[in-house]
């Protein structure tokens, strides 16, 4: 497919989505479906009184420190679990206890511990975050080609050079991979965070927006959060080619 057919299709998609949720604002009332103008002119009130802008840096912020927290933390520990195989043996029964438990049911337990600040809202992120960056990475590592490793060695490749010129190559696709799928998941948590207590952000504006009945505001609460999560899935895709692209 080509560019320009590409291009034609996610435009024929957009008019599609558009047909459909004014058909359905017409046929339920704006009350449960607010139409397209709607929404459009509250984006235009937001921006004109500064709000917002206000939250979409505020839940940016909170989103770039949990998800880089996260993402951190789970490649240092999938590689450190890599190179110790009896700590991995160890602790990877309660890795995988700790992945199934549900990350926002978490809430309860970290306002109880730090309060309705910044840090539970971080964590909360980076929890969420964690787990699939340590998961995809923890595979990344099990596929680095063995023999090439060995090649390498013989021909007098240091520990820095091997991993510069071999494993990191392997593993930054699916380091990728997984905060392309977190990302999501990501933003969702930092919405509820900012359910807790925030006095501004894009959670802070659709829960503001519920407790007055105002479904506009909750609409486009929900289109800012996914305009938001489209803006950092092209940003890290453009970072993904890039990053992949230097490699040698």
């Amino acid at each position: 497919m080509t560019r320009n057919e590409l291009f034609l299709a996610k435009a024929l998609g957009l008019v599609a989505f558009a047909a459909v949720w004014e058909a359905a604002s017409r046929a339920v009332g704006d009350y449960w479906v607010p139409g397209i103008g709607q929404v459009a002119a509250r984006f235009w009130t937001e921006l004109l009184a500064g709000r917002l802008v206000a939250d979409l840096a505020a839940t940016g912020h909170l989103l770039l420190a949990g998800t880089s927290v996260g993402a951190v933390c789970g490649c240092a520990i999938a590689c450190m679990l890599r190179l110790a195989p009896r700590l991995d043996a160890m602790v990877q029964p309660f890795i995988t206890a700790v992945m199934s438990i549900p990350k926002l049911g978490l809430v309860p337990l970290l306002v109880l511990w730090f309060g309705t600040g910044w840090t539970p809202k971080v964590m909360l992120v980076a929890l969420t975050v964690l787990f699939i960056v340590f998961s995809l990475t923890y595979a990344g590592l099990a596929t680095v080609n063995a023999r090439l490793v060995m090649t390498a060695r013989v021909f007098g490749a240091s520990s820095l050079q091997l991993t510069r010129h071999v494993v990191i190559p392997s593993v930054l696709p699916f380091m990728f991979t997984g905060l392309q799928v977190a990302l999501p998941w990501a933003v969702s948590a930092a919405l509820v965070a900012e359910y807790l207590a925030a006095k501004v952000g894009v959670g802070h504006g659709i829960e503001q927006a519920r407790q007055l009945s105002d479904s506009t505001g909750v609409y486009y609460g929900i289109v800012l959060a996914t305009a938001l999560v489209l803006l950092c899935n092209g940003v890290l895709a453009w970072v993904r080619k890039l990053a992949i692209k230097v490699q040698p």
